[in-house]
């Protein structure tokens, strides 16, 4: 799995653009954003990476690709924190977060790393295949 990163000027359009150019082409994503001054980041992780790629890169729109594992917590305060500080301890830095999914009482994220192998070892069943 994979989160890309889109950097946008913060101006009307922009994210209109981005949905416009993977809506053509058939692929849904899952999508977050922050703005700051005149930027603002987009992170999505897309139901076809390949064709997402494709689109982008047709649509001349510079993006980057971060490897990410999902996490499932407990959908209560505090899970967050606690797979987080399980990471701290290991020496593993939280490198972006996607919501992906909050049903059941479960809560799924996207979630990259600066060492996805030793994630995975730490956070064990926590982690989705």
């Amino acid at each position: 799995m994979k989160i890309f990163t889109i950097d946008l000027k913060n101006q009307p359009g922009e994210l209109a653009h981005v949905g416009e150019v993977l809506g053509q082409r058939g692929v849904n994503l899952e999508l977050g954003g922050v703005t700051a001054g005149d930027h603002g980041l987009v992170f999505l992780t897309a139901t076809d990476e390949d064709t997402a790629r494709a689109a982008l890169d047709a649509g001349r729109m510079p993006y980057t690709e971060h490897p990410a594992i999902q996490v499932k917590c407990a959908d209560r305060p505090g899970e967050v924190g606690r797979f987080a500080r399980k990471l701290t301890d290991g020496n593993v830095n939280i490198e972006g977060l996607l919501p992906m999914s909050i049903c059941g009482g479960e809560v799924v994220f996207a979630t990259c790393t600066d060492n996805p192998d030793e994630a995975r070892r730490i956070l064990g069943d926590q982690v989705i295949d």
